[in-house]
């Protein structure tokens, strides 16, 4: 008799952690909104007129992973970063940047127990700028190519409800990182630009 009841609390106890790992592992999907930021690193220093370059949009985000374990994600994302424009003091524009981007990152972490996961991503990204002058006409000429590869860097915060194991929600800061080559006096620098967000978010774990 004894021995069929540990028996059964042994089975159950299997059954139970073979729940937990299936809830920490998995493909996800889902979808996010933020806010957007420009810091340009120093690019816009050298028009003499007062000018501001700002993001005039929200970010739009499109998210995909596979989560290993409680540590180890893998995840791509697709960002858009709706309009940054630079203009003049009056307000007119210059130009207009578009900018859509597309990462791959490594998602690192730990989820505890009462859902609660904290985690920071780094990792690669494509980034196209779309870039068009206020007539929308588009920049031409030898050599020119408004995208590019950068870096992606980000910290945040998710939560699981016990309830609802699949569904998680995301808090997070993300940016991305990449360099502009410039033309100051006929001498060709670069500047870093960053691109930045923060944003709320749900995924569904499968």
């Amino acid at each position: 008799m004894n021995n069929k009841f540990i028996l059964s609390i042994a089975m159950m106890s299997a059954f139970a952690a073979n729940n937990v790992m299936a809830a920490d592992s998995g493909f996800y999907l889902g979808g996010a909104i933020g806010t957007s930021g420009i810091d340009d690193g120093g690019l816009t220093d050298t028009i003499n007129e007062p000018i501001t370059f700002k993001a005039e949009d929200n970010t739009y985000r499109l998210i995909a992973g596979y989560k290993f374990n409680r540590i180890v994600s893998v995840e791509a994302q697709y960002t858009d970063f709706g309009d940054i424009a630079l203009k003049t003091k009056s307000g007119n524009k210059v130009f207009t940047w578009t900018p859509q981007i597309f990462s791959v990152t490594a998602n690192l972490g730990y989820t505890f127990d009462n859902g609660i996961r904290t985690f920071g991503t780094i990792g690669l990204s494509t980034i196209d700028l779309d870039m068009k002058f206020a007539d929308g006409s588009r920049p031409s000429g030898d050599g020119f190519d408004d995208s590019g590869d950068g870096i992606r860097m980000g910290v945040g915060v998710e939560y699981t409800p016990p309830t609802m194991s699949s569904l998680s929600f995301r808090l997070a800061y993300e940016a991305d990182a990449f360099d502009i080559e410039d033309y100051e006096n006929g001498h060709k620098t670069e500047d870093t630009v960053v691109l930045d967000s923060f944003y709320l978010g749900a995924m569904y774990t499968f």
